[in-house]
């Protein structure tokens, strides 16, 4: 597990909110006061679809747990955006099981895809400062630290190709 503190706070929410550089994670929860404090589940709720559809998105794979960050952002920009900026915001992120297999199948990691609940990456807004901290769960309990490392690294990575700077805490 890592604490990230975005150097420029301008930068990372308008690659948050703006661009599409965050879309294919999933969000569990997202929450942003301003003059109220909203709050968003991010699970899917598969009885709004009907039962064709239902049918086909999990015929497809594309019917998860989580809804995709692009299909939130939007209402998230909506909260946020205007003359304030918020009192706070957080952002709970969940790397979508391709990243999760991707990270499993480096040599370096000593975890079965399958034994990797989540890899998460939780962004939080406070006193005008962005934070990012890296966390992972599993299916029992694992000595191995590989995966929280390789995560850590992909996080850390992904971050510097968007030009976001960052210290950690």
């Amino acid at each position: 597990m890592k604490a990230l503190e975005i150097k420029v706070t301008k930068n990372m929410m308008n690659t948050l909110l703006l661009s599409e550089h965050f879309d294919s994670f999933f969000v569990e929860e997202a929450i942003i006061t301003t003059f109220n404090t909203f709050h968003i589940d991010g699970h899917t709720v598969s009885d709004f679809y009907t039962h064709e559809e239902r049918s086909q998105l999990e015929e497809n794979k594309k019917l998860f747990e989580f809804s995709f960050w692009r299909d939130i952002r939007p209402i998230c920009f909506q909260l946020i955006k205007g003359k304030k900026t918020p009192v706070s915001f957080k952002v709970v992120f969940h790397a979508s099981p391709t990243l999760t297999e991707k990270i499993a199948a480096n040599p370096e990691c000593g975890i079965a895809a399958n034994l990797i609940r989540s890899l998460m990456l939780n962004v939080r807004y406070e006193n005008g400062k962005v934070t990012c901290i890296t966390g992972s769960a599993f299916t029992t309990f694992v000595m191995d630290k590989s995966v929280d490392k390789l995560w850590d690294a992909y996080v850390c990575r992904f971050l510097s190709d968007l030009s976001l700077d960052f210290e950690e805490r």
